[in-house]
């Protein structure tokens, strides 16, 4: 019984290990995590370490089949969708999100962000879309 319990808890604990940072043992999916709730912008890191603040909201969901993206900077709201990256052989990447939203300023409406941190109470992301804010690091939290 006591090795039982053992190979249990060393498998959960190694599932429950990723490449971002979330909490050390979780029974939440990503998924759970990050949507049905609306997150604030903490701050902007840019490339060369300078903090910019923004009053931004970001929210993620799903309804039926559609992933629905809602971001609001400056009191204007944006909805589009997002996903996760898709992966080889058919697989999910749960590390990188990409959203498809029309933002003023952006060219491009398909912007993929690194996941660094993903917990109940925080997200950090890096933009990795080569565009002029290309790794920002962008924190939010959950109030």
């Amino acid at each position: 019984m006591k090795n039982i319990f053992l190979v249990l808890s060393s498998v959960f604990i190694i599932a429950s290990c990723g490449r971002y940072e979330k909490p050390f043992i979780t029974l939440k999916s990503p998924e759970k995590r990050l949507m049905d709730k609306t997150w604030k912008l903490e701050k902007i890191v840019d490339n060369n370490g300078n903090e910019i603040t923004s009053n931004q909201t970001i929210s993620f969901s799903i309804e039926g089949n559609d992933s629905i993206l809602v971001r609001t900077i400056d009191n204007i709201t944006y909805t589009g969708s997002w996903n996760w990256l898709p992966a080889l052989e058919g697989e999910i990447d749960k590390q990188r999100i990409v959203t498809n939203i029309q933002l003023p300023q952006v060219y491009d409406p398909r912007v993929v962000y690194d996941v660094k941190v993903l917990t109940t109470k925080k997200i950090e992301l890096i933009d990795r879309n080569g565009a002029a804010t290309a790794n920002f690091r962008y924190y939010f939290i959950n109030e």
